[in-house]
């Protein structure tokens, strides 16, 4: 989240580039299949909140939220 943050304010990334990056990364990742489909879902959910005037640093916080739970489902740590 502070690397985030530092992308945003510091160096003045925008939100939609970090979610355009996030999106190429799922469809490159060793996941199953419906997993970069779950994924992709996620990210456009946030990508529209954006769109429709969404606070930025809070939707991409969450985005990351997401990301993580995602991350433990996929290695079998929490159920899906």
């Amino acid at each position: 989240r502070k690397q985030l943050r530092e992308m945003i304010q510091k160096y003045g990334v925008a939100g939609s580039d970090i979610i355009r990056q996030i999106h190429t990364e799922i469809f490159r990742a060793d996941i199953p299949e419906p997993w970069k489909i779950k994924l992709a879902d996620i990210v456009g959910e946030i990508d529209y909140r954006l769109v429709e005037g969404a606070d930025e640093e809070v939707q991409l916080s969450a985005l990351l939220a997401r990301l993580v739970e995602a991350a433990y489902e996929i290695k079998g740590l929490k159920k899906v």
